[in-house]
């Protein structure tokens, strides 16, 4: 399947302009920041990525960077998908949600996109590749995967890495048919090397609570704006007793809790959207099922530190926002090389 490859580089970019360039590169997944300060030193980094199908392959090479993924981030990129990366070169350290992390060269370190990381990387290269939640999911059931390194010694992880090695270096060669065939290889593959990590803790405990709590989690996802979305409606959509309902998602907070934070994302989303920068804030609220915005107004600053109104200038000031719809592939089509680059990303 004919798939073209997008380059990114700092060095197409004037000096002066590189930091404001890679952070919003890289703004997907993180805010970025160089790992030591120095007046005369810039992010640098390098790009090459193709979108296979649900998948986004990229080989990158960078400075010594720190990384920070927060709620907001989280809200804004909506992805969610486990990002796997290869370390080829340097070290990963950092707190992913409470998990010290390590990994070295050679390794494999596994990322949850719906979950908050901060780290420190030393100047290398990676191998990385975006894969949809669901996949592996459906294999391994829901696990605690972020931040879960397999180790560079290890056979399994030997055997990711040159698999992976070579389906990024054959992608854009195969056929539709060997693409699929391959994709699913390699979730298999993953699978099979993050089978011993733990259950999630928060998870329920049988086979039918699973199933029923990512029924309805789904649901609430699509019905975000209906005024009656509740327990009453979940348990007359689903014929579960309250009782059960409340016990599937008991360690989530509760299922109220889990319907006001994915209304508070989504209102997130919309505002950093700039599809939606003259919807005034009352009509973003309504749109995500709220009705009562000093509540509203509470609950958005309480969750992201910042008042609605400020997440809108924030994005502005900040510049594009994701397309969820189209993945990655707009987003970084957008700041490929190309002659004049420089010029273009100072006249943003």
């Amino acid at each position: 399947m004919t798939c073209s490859e997008t380059f990114i580089s700092t060095d197409a970019i004037e000096h002066s302009l590189r930091d404001e360039y890679w952070r919003e590169v890289t703004r997907p997944f993180c805010d970025t920041t160089l790992a030591a300060p120095d007046g005369a030193a810039t992010l640098e980094g390098t790009m090459r990525i193709r979108h296979l199908g649900g998948l986004t392959l990229g080989s990158t090479t960078f400075n010594a960077q720190r990384y920070k993924r927060d709620k907001a981030t989280i809200a804004r990129s909506g992805l969610d998908h486990y990002l796997v990366h290869v370390v080829a070169a340097g070290s990963i350290y950092g707190d992913f949600d409470g998990r010290d992390v390590m990994a070295a060269p050679g390794g494999i370190c596994i990322i949850d996109l719906a979950r908050p990381y901060e780290c420190k990387v030393d100047a290398g290269e990676r191998l990385a590749t975006t894969i949809p939640r669901a996949g592996i999911d459906k294999l391994l059931g829901a696990r605690d995967l972020h931040g879960f390194v397999l180790e560079a010694q290890q056979a399994m992880t030997r055997l990711l890495v040159d698999y992976l090695s070579g389906f990024h270096a054959v992608s854009g060669q195969l056929s539709a048919s060997e693409d699929d065939a391959a994709q699913e290889a390699l979730t298999t593959l993953l699978s099979a090397g993050l089978a011993n990590t733990a259950p999630v803790q928060d998870g329920p405990k049988s086979v039918l609570g699973q199933a029923l709590r990512a029924r309805a989690l789904d649901y609430i996802g699509r019905n975000l704006a209906e005024p009656a979305l509740g327990p009453d409606l979940l348990i007359q959509r689903f014929r579960v007793s309250r009782a059960h309902l409340y016990r599937v998602f008991s360690e989530l907070g509760g299922v109220v809790h889990v319907i006001k934070t994915k209304r508070l994302d989504a209102a997130y989303a919309l505002f950093t959207d700039p599809r939606s920068s003259t919807r005034p804030v009352h009509q973003v609220a309504v749109d995500v099922g709220f009705r009562d915005m000093g509540r509203f107004r509470k609950a958005f600053t309480t969750r992201f530190g910042v008042s609605p109104d400020d997440a809108r200038q924030g994005s502005r000031n900040a510049g594009s926002t994701i397309d969820s719809s189209n993945a990655l592939s707009s987003h970084f089509a957008a700041h490929r090389h190309m002659p004049g680059a420089a010029q273009r990303f100072q006249n943003w």
